[in-house]
């Protein structure tokens, strides 16, 4: 069997991302080790990061303690390991976007949320996955308030099939999609920060040059994994 670990970035009201990580248990057991290391690596440091949970946007914008009260250069060196770890994982990624304005701007009789399509393409890119290897795909997202939706609209995919002229029933998705706390799961946290960076990278124009260039650099050592036949991240229509 191989797992998902979706989670989700959003740009005000104008952009839509929902990324994901696919790999077997032993990837992932991987990764949770290395990123169970790099905290407790920092924590040496500053103990307050002791059992942290990794969440990129809280650690990047420093809306709350302890990363208020770390140094950006430690906030940025932390976000550097945690992309390290995830490229020496091999994990696939996906991530689709959505430009709402330019898909309202096409003038579609009927709009589909951005967060309905980003999902029925994402799914199709990781039922691909388990069809590669013919086998499931277990999927684990990040709890939300619109899990009841996704869960819905999950078994009217299974049903009539997904969105546009690939149209899928994800025959090779389990049906029945966990849906946990980010805080208890490393391997979602690591798909928030592929996610994120990825949103900033499209979305963002830094005013700070340094910034600017650390954020490539942190999108660069993950591209790969990221890049068709391996993965795709892309940014619809």
């Amino acid at each position: 069997m191989l797992y998902a670990y979706v989670d989700e970035s959003e740009r005000d009201e104008d952009f839509y991302f929902l990324g994901a990580l696919v790999g077997t248990q032993e990837q992932f057991n991987g990764l949770t080790s290395a990123l169970d290391a790099i905290v407790a690596k920092h924590a040496e440091a500053f103990p307050a990061l002791a059992n942290i949970e990794l969440h990129a946007s809280h650690m990047m914008r420093a809306t709350d303690e302890p990363w208020r009260s770390l140094p950006l250069r430690i906030r940025f060196a932390i976000y550097r390991d945690v992309v390290e770890a995830i490229r020496s994982s091999e994990v696939r990624i996906f991530v689709e976007g959505v430009d709402i304005g330019a898909q309202a701007a096409r003038g579609y009789p009927v709009l589909t949320p951005a967060r309905e399509l980003a999902f029925s393409h994402l799914f199709e890119r990781i039922n691909d996955c388990g069809r590669e290897v013919d086998c499931a795909v277990k999927i684990i997202a990040d709890e939300h308030h619109t899990a009841p939706i996704s869960r819905s609209n999950f078994a009217s995919y299974q049903i009539h099939g997904t969105y546009g002229y690939r149209s899928s029933t994800l025959a090779n998705i389990d049906p029945q999609i966990d849906f946990i706390s980010s805080a208890t799961s490393r391997p979602l946290q690591a798909s928030d920060h592929v996610t994120y960076i990825y949103n900033r990278l499209r979305t963002i124009v830094e005013t700070n040059p340094k910034a600017d260039s650390e954020k490539r650099k942190l999108w660069r050592t993950i591209e790969a994994q990221a890049t068709w036949p391996v993965g795709r991240a892309r940014i619809w229509p």
